[in-house]
């Protein structure tokens, strides 16, 4: 059984399907879950502020740490989970997929429990899924959750 669940959570609802899935097993268990955020880097900023003479975002690490763990807090929350004790909440920065399967690595997960979400852009063409790439490259076992 897993006792080591990393969870990659993003705010959508494919990954709080994943999250529901991921304490069945953890209650099963008696395991521990990781929970993951990877705040999204603003894009453009400085060409779109010189276009419109608009001023820069006002981004900093600090804050996208503190909104990385308000994302996993309400994600957590609205799971209606209570044992505290057996969640950590972990925000890292970098490229998801990457960062996902180190953190997998790192934690020694035994699992990674992640929602699917179909990327319909041109970006989701060329450079293809987070949860594909993780499937493909984590050191453990992948459970993909998909929309229904």
């Amino acid at each position: 059984m897993y006792s080591n669940i990393l969870v990659p959570i993003d705010g959508s609802e494919d990954a709080q399907r994943a999250l529901a899935i991921a304490c069945q097993l953890q209650q099963l268990s008696g395991g521990q879950l990781q929970l993951l955020n990877i705040p999204e880097l603003p894009v453009a900023d400085d060409w779109l502020g010189y276009q419109t003479g608009a001023s820069p975002l006002d981004y900093t690490p600090e804050k996208a740490e503190a909104q990385g763990r308000e994302t996993l807090e309400a994600a957590w929350q609205q799971s209606g989970q209570e044992n505290q004790e057996a969640v950590n909440f972990i925000v890292r920065q970098g490229v998801p997929a990457h960062v996902i399967v180190s953190e997998a690595g790192q934690l020694g997960a035994d699992a990674i429990v992640m929602g699917s979400r179909g990327l319909s852009d041109l970006k989701g063409l060329v450079t293809g899924s987070v949860s594909h790439k993780v499937s493909h490259l984590a050191p453990c076992t992948v459970i993909t959750v998909h929309s229904h």
